[in-house]
């Protein structure tokens, strides 16, 4: 095996997980200048990684609601011959980008079957209100203004819904953690909690979640915590020291952030059942990131795959995966064309269909969509017109 390939063999798992985060508390200063919309997921922003693949290089950077690919020479998905609308129809929906007052729509997560929590952005894109956006009729409520106290670095992120509230934290200069809770009916943001951010852990929360009438949540560095919506003290999740929050109730190790070289959630346990998993790897292989069921990998020949953490089930895919895991277990999106990317793809492990969502490349530049923490919505903009894929609806 040459330098270059043992090079991607260890890092190439640790750039898919870890690009789409940045030290919160920098913040600031870095999306002034990279970019163009907050990424919608865990974390504030997202980080350049920089991978060497088959002689050249993948670097991920921000851009926007979605993540901007530069690309040189690697393996692409087939061209899908339909719009992702004509292909699953039930599933996608297109509304305007902006509302009546000029502020962008930025989908956050689904309240419910019909609703979705999104945010609307101010000066730099810092979100300063979140709102119920009703889909069967394009109205928009808003649940509440989302405070920024003095002394705050960074963007409100890491939104979540459930027991009936709306949570998300901010981070301040003097590495603090605040959490906030709101009712989805609305009402005044309130201060839940305080969490200590540890020296040289500018990421501060990597998870957070919203269960049995408490805040979960994890840290960047490790460890599980859980404080009650109604305020009190953060206690420690039992089996929670130096693990990450995947999926309430099943958490792991290592997170994002995690042992060098390690798979991302290699390890998993099921904090309500005791229930553990491990992923299955094979002699040559190489698994980036795990899911609570699948785990996406690369052969020795450093061919892609999916597969249950079992070992079961194994799938090729003939590209670079853009998602870590495939959404519903079943999603994954990749771009396609010959040299440059021409666009990007929805492909369904199960069907074997696939539907190309619009965005096109501009040379060796193309943007990917968004997912939301559920893995259930996918988002991005086409000049004034935003499409949301509820990958739920697909059956």
């Amino acid at each position: 095996m040459t330098e270059v390939e043992e090079t991607l063999r260890r890092t190439f798992g640790q750039a898919a997980g870890q690009a789409p985060r940045l030290p919160a508390l920098l913040s600031e200063r870095l999306e002034r200048i990279h970019r163009r919309r907050r990424q919608r997921a865990r974390m504030a922003l997202a980080a350049a990684a920089v991978v060497l693949v088959a002689g050249g290089a993948v670097a991920v950077m921000p851009g926007g609601d979605t993540m901007t690919a530069v690309t040189a020479s690697e393996t692409r998905s087939a061209t899908p011959a339909e719009r992702v609308e004509k292909v699953w129809p039930e599933a996608v929906r297109k509304v305007p980008a902006k509302g009546p007052d000029g502020a962008s729509w930025r989908p956050e997560t689904f309240i419910d079957d019909r609703t979705l929590l999104v945010t609307a952005p101010a000066g730099f894109d810092q979100p300063t209100a979140v709102y119920a956006y009703d889909l069967d009729d394009n109205s928009r409520r808003k649940i509440a203004d989302l405070p920024s106290p003095e002394g705050t670095s960074g963007f409100a992120n890491g939104f979540a819904v459930g027991d009936g509230h709306v949570v998300w934290w901010t981070a301040t200069k003097d590495r603090i953690a605040h959490l906030w809770a709101v009712p989805v009916d609305g009402g005044t943001a309130k201060l839940v909690a305080d969490q200590s951010i540890k020296e040289g852990d500018g990421s501060g929360i990597d998870s957070l979640t919203v269960a049995n009438g408490k805040i979960i949540f994890s840290l960047y560095t490790g460890g599980v915590f859980a404080v009650p919506l109604e305020g009190g003290t953060v206690e420690p999740v039992e089996g929670g020291i130096g693990m990450h929050l995947l999926a309430w109730p099943w958490i792991g190790t290592p997170g994002r952030g995690g042992e060098p070289h390690g798979t991302q959630f290699a390890r998993i346990l099921n904090v309500e059942t005791g229930e553990t998993r491990t992923a299955v790897t094979h002699p040559g292989e190489v698994i980036q990131f795990c899911g609570v069921t699948i785990c996406l990998g690369s052969t020795s020949e450093l061919q892609t795959f999916f597969r249950h953490r079992d070992g079961s089930s194994q799938k090729m895919v003939p590209a670079i995966v853009a998602n870590r895991t495939p959404t519903q277990d079943r999603f994954y999106f990749s771009t396609y064309g010959d040299r440059n990317p021409e666009g990007v793809g929805l492909y369904d492990l199960n069907t074997g269909e696939s539907g190309y969502l619009g965005i096109r490349g501009e040379g060796s530049f193309i943007s990917l969509p968004s997912e939301d923490p559920t893995g259930r919505l996918l988002s991005y903009t086409l000049g004034d017109d935003l499409y949301m894929i509820d990958l739920a609806k697909i059956r």
